[in-house]
């Protein structure tokens, strides 16, 4: 994005923005929504910090610091990975996920949900392929085992953050009354801005806040993109709450769907005959889910049973499989016809680069995703 007199916003300043935003929208509302209407507004408020500097605060600096250490492994992967590969591998963490609710939870997951877990991650892959237009641009000369190691532990640390978050918002707390969300929410958010506020004052960040100030850049867009960002935020608290890690991950993998979707009929963006394979990947996984829990009957072993094995669902093996088939001719069929117009599409790319460079006055860089 760019601001104003086109001078680039900080990307570390937004995500303490975001958190800060947070932070407040999860005070207002605890304020507003408190059941002890007896008390008064500032007590309140005394009370909201105090809970800031308590054992149970401290809880939340695990996840906190994971997700700053999953932020910046997912730029290591992007600068040795290729961006469909890295798409293909950042599905990983659906599986760690599914692990750790299993490990720490003891969630009971059932053959056809894994296999849903796979189904799912398939279709957000087929989604994300069928808007990338140029493959070949797409590649890094960096070093893939890197860029495997370094996605791989992303995804073990963003399946473990998750469910260790809904396991500390589920347990009960130390304390006489149970922490509600929009506190549990102040509590990850105060840790974000405290380890979110080194990258600005410790790296080359502090030079350029110096030289335009900290919010420098800053637009209706990026504003936009901040308390959009504290929204979810607020958002994924309930989630982890009154459903679980899991769910979210198959919320997150919807909206990739929706996104496209918005994309095409606000932006006109261009996808392939892989987006309608890839949404009914997804949406088949979703109602595969939800249709197919495990059975809570004693097995001969004594443990909890589960539910049907997927592969003695005829009807869905046959539907997955019919739909595998015509991913695979969309990909050979896809492959051909772009041999044949990638040197006219590449020539308007370049036309249309050069034209928004001549207007904007720099070079213009390709975006790539932040994470979660």
């Amino acid at each position: 994005a760019v601001g104003p007199e086109h001078i680039p916003y900080i990307p570390s300043v937004v995500v303490v923005s975001a958190e800060v935003l947070k932070f407040m929208l999860n005070g207002s509302l605890e304020i507003t929504f408190n059941p002890d209407v007896r008390s008064d507004k500032s007590v309140m408020l005394k009370s909201m910090l105090a809970n800031m500097i308590t054992l149970e605060c401290l809880k939340l600096f695990v996840p906190a610091l994971l997700y700053l250490i999953q932020n910046n492994l997912l730029f290591v992967a992007l600068k040795n990975l290729s961006v469909p590969v890295y798409q293909v591998l950042n599905q990983g963490k659906l599986f760690t996920t599914a692990f750790f609710s299993r490990l720490l939870l003891n969630k009971q997951i059932s053959y056809c949900q894994y296999f849903s877990l796979l189904m799912l991650a398939a279709g957000v892959v087929i989604v994300q392929q069928s808007t990338n237009k140029d493959q070949s641009s797409s590649m890094n000369e960096g070093n893939p085992w890197i860029g495997f190691l370094a996605v791989l532990v992303s995804c073990v640390t963003s399946g473990f953050s998750a469910v260790y978050f809904e396991k500390v918002l589920k347990q009960k707390s130390d304390t006489k009354e149970q922490l509600s969300v929009y506190i549990r929410n102040m509590q990850l958010a105060f840790w974000s801005i405290g380890l979110g506020a080194f990258p600005i004052f410790m790296t080359e960040d502090r030079n350029l806040v110096q030289q335009n100030g900290l919010f420098q850049g800053y637009t209706w867009i990026v504003m936009t993109i901040i308390i959009f960002q504290a929204i979810t935020g607020l958002l994924v608290g309930f989630v982890m709450k009154y459903a679980d890690s899991v769910l979210k991950g198959f919320a997150t993998s919807v909206a990739v769907v929706l996104a496209t979707i918005l994309s095409i009929v606000f932006f006109n963006d261009r996808v392939n005959e892989l987006f309608l394979v890839g949404a009914t990947l997804v949406i088949l996984a979703v109602r595969t889910y939800t249709k197919n829990p495990p059975v809570d009957v004693p097995s001969a072993g004594g443990a909890p049973g589960d539910s049907q094995p997927f592969y003695k669902k005829k009807k869905l093996v046959v539907g997955v499989g019919i739909l595998a088939v015509f991913a695979i001719a969309a990909m050979f069929l896809n492959d051909g016809f772009s041999e044949a117009v990638v040197y006219e599409e590449e020539e308007l790319v370049l036309e249309g680069f050069d034209l928004i460079n001549s207007c904007v006055g720099e070079e213009v860089l390709p975006l790539v995703p932040n994470r979660f």
